[in-house]
């Protein structure tokens, strides 16, 4: 017991000694634990790894493969707190321990309606070759062989087989893909579906429209593996952007701002642009790359406001939530590009703190509420007036909040758009783009966020945010350009309102000489330039054509400076055997003494091969050759005339296997005997337009000479042809109806055929393509 007793006093007294030592708690207790650090034997098979800063945390693990082969199944990983390398997931979502390299492969073409196509497999190897062939009766559009390339994209463009028997042409299949729906009539629909692997990027399904277009963007299908170069890209969204951004830049401005076309068109009043920028800051965004990010848009901004258009910029960042960076309402700050690109410059990267999702909805429901607050004042705000541009970057998809097409359509509505069109190329003030940077990316969200417009590309997947910046950086040219070839459209009773005429036909003028009583009429192809017919002057080029020249335009008059004919151009040419009139090279420019003032009432038209008709079909760096196959892609191609100085008359071109039939009607001109083949009569330098088995078109009249054969395209005008000769004068015929003569035809001087000489004489005002010599 007495043991017990002693012993229970000895462990007291010990605690009570150890209570009573001054030990250091906050050293022993608080010490933060060393680091842990990842591994860096990390292994790839088939390649080689490399680390940026070693193990430590924060860093990142790249694998890298050769030449036409890829990391599977990620291509970096990140470094933990927890000393663990980021998990690899398959695109399954199952866990992958072990990364490799594969080989880069080409979606093949799977189906060729009409054609055969060797070899026929799924996938192929760079390198490998894939050639097409149509059936009998059917001509070849697209590349009759294309090789896959290391970035698992084909050469050349895809295959179709066509022979014009349908409304409209067919609109092709991409590699990889499947496509239903075989009739190409009027109202008809094509669905396309891509195989296993592959994500739809574009219009899903397409109508052939009224006009004989397609509904929708073209569709590709894209692999996980596969991105956008930053040449197609930019290419695409220059394109795109072109037709709004179509104004004189700062470089090309002139001394004289009177005779400036950049300020004859009062950019300041019609020309206003609304641009929204979406900057994905979510926890899965590296510093860097948000730099990257950052980058690329003040690259973008400064590129915008280098030309003549009014613009405001709202910038956002989103995580779980939405944060202005620039707030398009602070009227003094949006507009000023010093201020906005400070403010950017001044976001913090880790703005958001520990909110770190992607909620696509927040920063488009933020748009929308922007949206909201100028609409209320529309007019001081010039909200119908402003065109939209919404730029989302984003390297994944929407994890966070509600659906983002929720918060777009609330956008649409608030700009009077409606679910009820089979695109959106009616949605003239407002175009989004995706931008969806990574291999994390959905593709499929992307894409229904996208607008889809004819003939333009929105959505594009880049491999990393460095090539964002390339791509910002070479979207906008800096070479000048003019606002061609716009017009409001055709009043229903214009002829009735002589006052109003102009409008839809700008650039139409009337040409009259001291010696011809019945006038001419012509075209603005610049402010200082009209195009004409030669015989509107004289017989041949050697003729005195210095008479004054008056031109009578929608602002009012001008005088001739200076008058060119064709040097090729002689009436008399075939005269010695038995042609009387021969109109071959029927084609003149006069040039005004005085600029003609720029505006509604009097603006160029676009003249093909060049810069300013490239811009206006969206495209870029385009060849004279593609110019015509858009402007004139089948045998049948609806064009336009001016009859009697006001009305817009309705025709068709026939080219290709159409136009033999349509010359044909040229012989009844032929009156005496002559060995004179009707190819020398009509040689290639003439269009030949008028009715066929399935129209009773419009023809020309005396009067009509000299004026403008013209098409539309992506609400742009484009003159193909000046007007020359026909079989037919309908207009002396006792009803003067001028569709009253099936067998009329008229002739029309093709300008694809001349353009060597137009550049000679219009390349200080206007900026022809290069391939024109």
């Amino acid at each position: 017991m007495y043991a017990g007793l002693i012993l229970w006093i000895l462990l007291v007294t010990s605690v009570q000694e150890a209570a009573s030592q001054d030990y250091d708690y906050e050293d022993e207790m608080y010490a933060d634990p060393p680091p842990l650090n990842c591994s860096t034997t990390e292994r790839i098979k088939g390649g080689q790894v490399t680390y940026s800063q070693g193990g430590l945390e924060g860093s990142l693990l790249t694998f890298h493969c050769g030449a036409g082969r890829y990391p599977f199944p990620v291509a970096a990983r990140l470094c933990g707190a927890d000393g663990e390398w980021s998990f690899m997931r398959s695109a399954n979502g199952r866990q992958v321990f072990r990364a490799t390299c594969k080989d880069v492969l080409c979606p093949a073409q799977l189906q060729l309606d009409h054609g055969d196509l060797r070899p026929r497999d799924q996938w192929s190897r760079v390198g490998a070759t894939q050639s097409f062939s149509c059936q009998d009766g059917f001509t070849l559009l697209g590349s009759a062989q294309r090789n896959c390339t290391l970035s698992g994209e084909w050469t050349g463009t895809p295959p179709a087989c066509v022979n014009h028997a349908d409304d409209c042409s067919d609109p092709g299949i991409p590699p990889g893909a499947q496509r239903s729906g075989g009739r190409f009539d009027t109202g008809e629909k094509v669905t396309y579906r891509c195989q296993a692997g592959l994500d739809l990027l574009g219009s899903a399904e397409r109508v052939c429209l009224e006009n004989r277009e397609w509904s929708g963007s073209t569709p590709r299908c894209q692999g996980p593996n596969t991105f956008d170069s930053p040449g197609a890209v930019a290419e695409a969204m220059a394109g795109s952007l072109a037709g709004v951004m179509d104004v004189i830049s700062p470089d090309s401005k002139r001394k004289d701002e009177s005779m400036s076309y950049g300020r004859t068109i009062r950019v300041a009043e019609g020309s206003r642009m609304n641009v929204y920028i979406l900057l994905d800051t979510s926890g899965s965004i590296r510093k860097q790359d948000f730099e990257s990010s950052r980058a690329a848009t003040i690259a973008l901004i400064s590129k915008l406001d280098s030309y003549e258009v009014q613009l405001k910029f709202h910038v956002l960042s989103f995580a779980s939530e939405a944060r202005d960076i620039v707030d398009i309402t602070d009227v003094d700050r949006s507009g000023s590009i010093d201020d906005v690109l400070h403010s950017l410059e001044q976001f913090k990267y880790d703005s958001h703190g520990r909110k770190t999702g992607t909620n696509l909805h927040a920063a488009l429901h933020r748009v929308s509420m922007v949206m909201s607050f100028l609409k209320r004042d529309s007019a001081r705000n010039h909200f119908n007036e402003t065109q939209n541009i919404i730029i989302i970057e984003t390297d994944g998809y929407s994890n966070t909040g509600n659906k983002p097409q929720i918060a777009l359509n609330q956008i649409r509505n608030l700009l009077g758009y409606r679910d009820t069109s089979y695109d959106h190329t009616d949605e003239t003030m407002l175009d989004v783009y995706v931008f969806g940077i990574g291999e994390q990316v959905n593709r499929a969200q992307l894409n229904s966020l996208a607008s889809k417009k004819r003939g333009e590309e929105h959505v594009f997947v880049l491999e990393g945010f460095q090539i964002l910046g390339e791509v910002f950086n070479a979207i906008i040219s800096d070479k000048s350009v003019t606002m061609c070839g716009v017009a409001q459209e055709q009043e229903e009773q214009e002829e009735e309102e002589e006052e109003n005429t102009a409008f839809t036909r700008p650039w139409h003028v009337s040409v009259q000489t001291a010696s011809k009583t019945a006038p001419c009429v012509g075209s603005i192809v610049s402010p200082n330039w009209v195009l004409t017919a030669a015989h509107c002057f004289a017989k041949a080029s050697s003729d005195d054509v210095s008479q004054q020249v008056h031109i009578r335009h929608g602002e009012g008059t001008a005088v001739s400076d200076q008058v060119l004919v064709h040097p090729q151009y002689n009436v008399r040419a075939l005269e010695r055997r038995n042609v009387p009139e021969f109109y071959d090279y029927d084609v003149a420019l006069v040039r005004v003494n005085k600029s003609i003032p720029i505006s509604w009432k009097a603006r160029p038209i676009c003249l093909p091969c060049t810069v300013p008709a490239d811009r206006a079909m969206k495209r870029v760096n385009s060849t004279c050759q593609q110019h015509r196959k858009e402007l004139l892609p089948r045998g049948e191609t609806a064009a336009f005339f001016i009859h009697k100085n006001s009305q817009r008359k309705h025709t068709h071109i026939h080219t290709e296997g159409q136009r033999p039939s349509c010359v044909e009607k040229a012989r009844q001109t032929l009156k005496g005997p002559t060995n004179v083949t009707l190819d020398e009569y009509v040689p290639a330098r003439f269009l030949c337009s008028g009715g066929s088995s399935r129209y009773q078109d419009a023809v020309t009249c005396k009067g009509d000479s000299g004026g403008s054969l013209f098409l539309q395209k992506r609400k742009r005008y484009f003159q193909v042809g000046v007007v020359s000769w026909g079989t037919t004068n309908v207009c002396s015929l006792p009803d003067r109806d001028v569709k009253t003569s099936p067998d009329a035809r008229d002739f029309h001087i093709d300008l694809f055929e001349i353009m060597p000489w137009l550049k000679k004489h219009l390349g200080k005002d206007v900026q022809f393509l290069p391939d024109v010599h």
